[in-house]
């Protein structure tokens, strides 16, 4: 019983702080293009993230184990790539608000 409870409270837990920080980066975006592209990758994640999890858990030894090469190397490039893309549109949000 104390394991069920566990990996409830736990899987809980993990859920309402990806809730908090998709809430909390979308509020600290500062303009509406910025704002649009950080719902879209929440979106993404929020997608890709728990089919992840389903995958490792569902997909039978060794196969399970596969999972993770793709699904790495597809979160360093997603998270790197989507950094300068978003800090190019606050670039270009700023430079935008400061000509008349």
């Amino acid at each position: 019983m104390i394991g069920i409870v566990g990996a409830v409270g736990g899987t809980l837990l993990g859920v309402l702080g990806g809730v908090y920080g998709t809430w909390s980066g979308i509020k600290k975006t500062k303009g509406p293009r910025e704002r649009a592209f950080v719902v879209k990758l929440s979106v993404l994640y929020w997608i890709v993230v728990p089919l992840f999890v389903v995958l490792v858990f569902v997909l039978p030894k060794p196969w399970n184990h596969y999972v993770w090469l793709p699904y790495g190397l597809w979160l360093s490039y997603t998270i790197r790539d989507s950094s300068r893309k978003q800090q190019a549109i606050r670039d270009a949000e700023a430079a935008s608000k400061e000509m008349p």
